[in-house]
């Protein structure tokens, strides 16, 4: 620090304003000398007091060549002569607007805090109602489970398309599967209230139908073509219907056993009712695995006749020795089902 003062010190000026103001002195000295000697009276002074006042000049004169030298080399001394006042103003002026600008800094900080704070509480009241949106959302969910009739994906008709047939006939077949699902449409909603099939409004898209027609006009295989449930249907409105087809190949025979177990008494905790579940458990996800298409709602692949279904429990219940159950188709099963089949006990 030290050195670098002294580096950037003006020695120039300084000697030269040193020297000046001394031989302007020494000069002054010499001229109030030389009028003292003179006797030399000035504005009717004494001599003496001539040689006082001439001094007294010189002295002025010398402060006046050293501030005018300054003035001209020196921009700092220029304003701090003339513009003092003028930079007092201004340095007046720019604390006023300094206290100002920090008055308004504290004002927008209280307001920045105030916002954060109902920010905060507006948060708090969104999650508040996004909670209570979800609640009632929840209930209006239930309440519509409550009143739901059709579900989604239930399987409301499904047909079959003979190899070759023509545009007439699929459009016959299609028109008869709708007949079907708003059949099927009016009875799940009698359980509720009675409906004449008449009444069930359906909607299914022209351009599924379409791609069926497309699909089975002159076609070399036989197809299946499924009316499902776009989604959950509540009493009374329209239900929108997507149609589902496919190649369907024959996967059982007519008498061709579908699934059979060995069973037996004997065994420890045999439950009949157990046993014959179990057994058609076994025989919807065999007849799944060979290619049978089940209601995408139940994941059910076809029936059996209540009456059969007793009459095999009885005699499940009554028998004393290991046993068949053999379930055998009752009509050819296709890919689409359904699969209808009665149990012989072996």
């Amino acid at each position: 620090m030290q050195p670098q003062f002294w580096a950037d010190t003006n020695w120039t000026l300084i000697i030269s304003i040193i020297a000046g103001s001394a031989a302007l002195a020494y000069a002054g000295d010499v001229l109030g000398l030389k009028y003292g000697k003179q006797r030399i009276s000035i504005f009717g002074l004494r001599p003496r007091h001539t040689s006082h006042v001439i001094t007294a000049f010189t002295g002025m004169f010398i402060s006046v060549v050293v501030l005018t030298i300054l003035s001209v080399l020196s921009d700092s001394v220029r304003t701090a002569l003339f513009k003092m006042n003028a930079l007092q103003q201004e340095l007046q002026a720019t604390a006023l607007s300094l206290d100002i600008t920090r008055f308004d800094m504290d004002t927008l900080r209280k307001d920045r805090d105030m916002l954060f704070t109902e920010k905060n509480d507006l948060d708090a009241m969104v999650s508040s109602l996004r909670d209570e949106a979800e609640e009632l959302r929840q209930d209006l969910e239930r309440m519509r489970m409550d009143a739901i009739t059709v579900q989604a994906n239930s399987l409301l008709a499904q047909a079959a398309i003979p190899p070759g047939a023509t545009r007439e006939t699929v459009e016959e077949i299609i028109a008869a599967l709708e007949a079907s699902a708003r059949a099927e449409v009016a009875y799940k909603r009698s359980e509720m209230s009675y409906t004449d099939p008449g009444d069930v409004v359906l909607n299914i898209d022209h351009d599924d139908k379409a791609a069926v027609e497309a699909r089975a006009v002159d076609s070399p295989d036989r197809l299946y073509v499924r009316a499902l449930a776009a989604e959950n249907f509540a009493m009374d409105e329209t239900v929108t219907v997507r149609l589902e087809s496919g190649i369907s190949y024959l996967l059982y025979d007519e008498e061709e056993t579908v699934h059979r177990k060995l069973v037996g008494p004997e065994e420890l905790g045999f439950d009949a009712k157990n046993a014959l579940e179990v057994f058609l458990r076994e025989l919807r996800n065999e007849a799944i695995r060979n290619g049978v298409r089940p209601d995408p709602a139940t994941n059910k692949v076809g029936s059996l006749e209540e009456d059969d279904y007793f009459e095999t429990l009885r005699a499940l219940k009554s028998m004393n020795t290991h046993t068949i159950l053999n379930a055998v188709a009752l009509q050819d099963i296709y890919t689409e089902g359904p699969v209808r089949i009665k149990i012989l006990l072996e």
